[in-house]
Order: C-alpha cells, then sequence, then structure tokens
C-alpha cells in the first residue's frame, strides 16, 4: 500500500534528531578548492574503515565534488564554525575564500579548526530517492581539536551541546549557560504552570541569543526557538538595556544605525525607563511576532532569501508592538510575550526569561497574572545563581 507523506511533516519529524555538520572537501580540475555543507554524514564500517554521506542529487556543488573526481575529505566542523559553514553552504563560487585550510597528504582541504578530518577516496555511489548515498574509503584521518565540542545541527538551529541541557552551546556563551543551567528548575516550574514556553536570552556582543527553552509555546513558528541570533537593537533587548547602565543603553539605541533620529534616541530612553520602572518588557501582535520569529530563523538556518538588513527593516516596522506606551488597556490584547531580568552576582542582568502568550487575546487581568508569575520566577533564579538585584535608586 503506498503512503503519501507530507514533506514538511517528514523535516519536522526528522528534525527532532540531531546531527552533526561537515564539510566535504575536494579540489578541482582548475585547482580550486571545492566542497559542501552536509548534516546527514555517517560511519558505515570499521573493516574496511567506511564512512558515508547523503548530498541532494540536485545540488551543484555536488555536482562539482563528482566531476572533480574520486578523492574528498571530510571535516567535521567545531562549534565556534557556525560561520563556515553557513559560508560553504551559501556561496556559490570561491567558497573558501577568506577560510584557512592545508592540504591532507592527498592535497584534499583540512580546514583550519575542525574538530576531526576523514581523507577518503570514493568507495561507491548508491541512488536513494532524491538524495545519493555516497560511500568512502578511509585512507588517513585524525583529531585536531580534541577539546573542542562539534557543531550541530537540531530543529531549524545550529549549536553544540552541553551535557544534561537543552541549550545553544556556542562558547561565547558558556558563564552564561552554566547561570541558566542552575536557573532551570524556575523556567520549567513556570512553563508548567502556564502551560507554555519560556526561554532565556543572553546577551552577547551585539547578539541576543536564545541560550536555552522550557516548555513549549502554542502558536511557536518552529519546534525550538533554541540557537538564534538576532541583533540587539530596538525593539529587541530592553531589558537589557533598561538595566545595563547609560552605556548600555546608548549601544542599544546606537545599534540602529546611521537612521537614527533624535526623536528615535528619546523614543527608547522613555522605553528602557518604562520597562526598569513595571520590572519587565511586553510586546504585543501575533501575527507581527510570528513574521519576525520565521524571519530570524530563516536568517539562522543560511537562507540566501533572508539577510541581516531585511531582519533590521522588520524589526523597525514592528516596533510599536514592543512596550507601546498605552498605559493599562481596558480591553483585550494580543499577548505576545513578557521578558524578566535574571541578575548575575555583580548585579548586571546574566540573562532574560521571556514568557510567550497564549493564542488570541487576553483581559488585562491575565496579563497581570503573567507578569507576576514571570517576576517571581525571574526574582527565585536570581537567587538561585547567587544573583543580587541592582540599586537603581
Amino acid at each position: 500500500m503506498k503512503v503519501e507523506i507530507d514533506g514538511a511533516h517528514f523535516r519536522r519529524v526528522l528534525g527532532q534528531y540531531p546531527t552533526g555538520v561537515v564539510v566535504v572537501t575536494a579540489v578541482a580540475a582548475d585547482g580550486e578548492p571545492i566542497g559542501m555543507t552536509v548534516g546527514s554524514f555517517t560511519s558505515v564500517s570499521l573493516n574496511p574503515p567506511l564512512v558515508a554521506f547523503l548530498p541532494d542529487k540536485r545540488s551543484s556543488s555536488w555536482k562539482a565534488l563528482r566531476d572533480s573526481g574520486d578523492r574528498f575529505c571530510i571535516n567535521v566542523l567545531g562549534a565556534d564554525q557556525e560561520d563556515i559553514c553557513r559560508a560553504v553552504a551559501i556561496r556559490k563560487e570561491r567558497k573558501f575564500e577568506g577560510i584557512a585550510w592545508r592540504p591532507s597528504t592527498t592535497s584534499m582541504p583540512i580546514l583550519e579548526g575542525a574538530v576531526a578530518y576523514l581523507d577518503c577516496t570514493l568507495q561507491d555511489i548508491h541512488d536513494a530517492g532524491d538524495h545519493h548515498i555516497v560511500v568512502g574509503r578511509v585512507h588517513d584521518l585524525d583529531v585536531t581539536a580534541g577539546t573542542s565540542y562539534p557543531l550541530l545541527f537540531f530543529q531549524g538551529g545550529y549549536g553544540s551541546f552541553t551535557p544534561l541541557s537543552l541549550t545553544a552551546g556556542d562558547a561565547d556563551l558558556l558563564d552564561q549557560l552554566r547561570l541558566v543551567d542552575q536557573a532551570r528548575p524556575h523556567m520549567e516550574k513556570l512553563a508548567q504552570h502556564l502551560d507554555t514556553e519560556v526561554t532565556a536570552i543572553a546577551l552577547v556582543g551585539d547578539e541576543l541569543v536564545l541560550a536555552a527553552s522550557a516548555g513549549r509555546a502554542k502558536m511557536a513558528v518552529a519546534p525550538t526557538r533554541v540557537g538564534q541570533r538576532v541583533p540587539f537593537m530596538p525593539p529587541l533587548g530592553s531589558v537589557h538595556a533598561a538595566w545595563g547602565g547609560g552605556g548600555l543603553e546608548n549601544r542599544w539605541i546606537a545599534n540602529l544605525g546611521s537612521e537614527t533620529t533624535l526623536a528615535d534616541t528619546e523614543e527608547y530612553r522613555h522605553v528602557a525607563e518604562r520597562v526598569r520602572r513595571q520590572g519587565y518588557a511586553v510586546t504585543h501582535g501575533h501575527e507581527a511576532g510570528a513574521h519576525l520569529d520565521q524571519l530570524s530563523m530563516r536568517l539562522s538556518q543560511g537562507d540566501p532569501q533572508v539577510s541581516p538588513t531585511m531582519l533590521r527593516a522588520a524589526l523597525r516596522e514592528a516596533a510599536t508592538w514592543y512596550n507601546p506606551n498605552t498605559g493599562r488597556e481596558s480591553g483585550s490584547i494580543e499577548l505576545r510575550s513578557l521578558a524578566a531580568p535574571v541578575f548575575d552576582s555583580d548585579a548586571r542582568v546574566a540573562f532574560t526569561l521571556t514568557l510567550w502568550g497564549p493564542p488570541g487575546r487576553v483581559r488585562p487581568a491575565e496579563v497581570d497574572h503573567h507578569a507576576q508569575c514571570l517576576r517571581m520566577s525571574a526574582a527565585a533564579a536570581t537567587a538561585s545563581v547567587g544573583g543580587r538585584v541592582p540599586n537603581l535608586a
């Protein structure tokens, strides 16, 4: 009996299984290094030593690799090499421009910083639906960065792993992640109590990183938001700006770019003060929020049709939904999210807890209830990480 499987559902279910990320490299006839990013790589046999990767038959990068000959090198990417992963996946030509590599014993490119490499010759190619199964015989291999975590692809996002924790284990997040792990019981309790998703969002440089999650939002665009990065610029990141001091607040506003007006500056200073006064940030509008989530997710996945500039423009357009200066609403609203700070031992914002709102519209009393639950959980999380609330008097 023939069973029809919806492609989107197939991808969603298989997305529950994390995969490693490799770059398969070779050298073209003209001496130019070529390659492709692959998320389907596996060991096949110990004796003889065989491995396999599964490229899409339609891939132009796979065609170039196949035409280059019978030698290739598998590079297992490290957790800090997401930029290389995206560059190789997106670029059509000169894929390795600006990327350091050295030749293997067979002159195949070994990427600097890769966790490991396997130098192979082609053993066989098997037909498998819309993909090929490419089996290679390993002739040389080694671990090149034994202390690094590998880059992983999971539920639409890139990251690494922290044992016993669903987090985006980037190297620049380690300090925050240790605190997030201590606060996780409070995240899980809040998510269960309100039957929604609670995320921990950390500020790293000029990016907001969705570092961990608990629960599941009823209106989520993707299976998980973990690992996504968005720019630290208004209207996003108001909690970090509100408690970060004048320098961080200025940087937040300056990240709007050269088009920032005096009115923008004054408005967002008022926003930061309003968030500080009420103790949390609020976002309205499910449709606008879902659109931003989709753009962020597609950008994180390396979609060539979505650029950082496009996301920044969409953020500007959606600004009216963030921390609106309307006082207490008399009617119902679409509560997209609430966010409150968790402080570290230096009284700085370690990360925020973001509580995602329910579908439809809610009354002011329900908003107040959600906000109170969030603030209590954030206070408990601050205590659990040994943090202290700053004195802003």
